[in-house]
């Protein structure tokens, strides 16, 4: 199907991050690796370095991730040539349901909507947050482009904390939100306080799993895995490329709501 449609670069967006999704992108790659047509791809991760230690992201299920980023690089550029992006956790989630995203509501630590908060450790350490929107952006400038690619491709939507978007999203609602806060410790043991968001999501993905996700999620923001301060960005190689910041996406979607 690859070689019969001609297919050049493939964009895996496979979810979620199941033993089954990730051999159908296993399978894809090797297919990919095996095309006449097919030179370029990327995986599905989109978001950080998922391969990092459990000091610093302890989520069982990002040695899925390892194990597709093995297998690509198993392959030389001239078979298939392949860019991880890293872009932080997606700005889409502070805007549904006023803001139309095709993404699953995984909605971190800020539930605007029911105005609580359960941020991890002080709630000052910077965050990347990107809208999809603005990744696919990117994501065009690098399959347009001729130029070898890199094994990451990061951007940055915008660095903000979660104490910054805790303030402009009761700006917004125009009253205070009940706040919480999650030590490391906590995290690091798997315990992470529920709010509503996490819960709308149990129809979706097991509790279990949707717990983990946001505890490990949240000791990576704590350890610095979201900051990309000090790395080549592609912000910097296509200038031409605007991104939405928190405080005027929050802002547009929910103010006086």
């Amino acid at each position: 199907m690859l070689d019969s449609n001609k297919i050049h670069t493939v964009i895996s967006t496979l979810n979620p991050p199941t033993p089954e999704v990730h051999a159908a992108q296993d399978n894809l790659i090797r297919a990919s690796a095996q095309s006449s047509t097919v030179k370029r791809f990327i995986p599905s991760e989109w978001g950080i370095d998922w391969t990092a230690d459990d000091e610093h992201l302890p989520i069982p299920w990002k040695l899925l991730k390892s194990r597709s980023r093995d297998l690509l690089a198993q392959y030389p550029p001239t078979t298939l040539e392949y860019t991880i992006f890293l872009n932080g956790y997606f700005m889409d989630y502070f805007g549904m349901p006023h803001y139309q995203s095709y993404m699953t509501p995984e909605t971190p630590f800020v539930d605007i909507d029911a105005r609580k908060a359960a941020i991890p450790g002080s709630g000052d350490d910077p965050v990347v947050w990107t809208l999809t929107r603005d990744v696919a952006k990117f994501v065009r400038k690098m399959v347009e482009s001729k130029e070898a690619w890199p094994v990451f491709s990061t951007v940055v939507g915008d660095a903000v904390t979660i104490n910054e978007i805790t303030k402009v999203a009761q700006d917004a609602r125009g009253t205070r939100f009940d706040i919480i806060h999650d030590s490391l410790a906590d995290l690091r043991a798997g315990k992470v306080s529920e709010i509503p968001a996490y819960v709308k999501l149990y129809n979706v993905f097991p509790k279990e799993m949707v717990l983990e996700m946001m505890a490990g999620l949240g000791v990576g923001m704590i350890t610095g895995l979201f900051n990309f301060a000090g790395e080549e960005l592609l912000n910097q190689k296509f200038p031409d490329v605007s991104t939405a910041k928190m405080r005027e996406f929050i802002m547009e979607h929910w103010n006086g709501k």
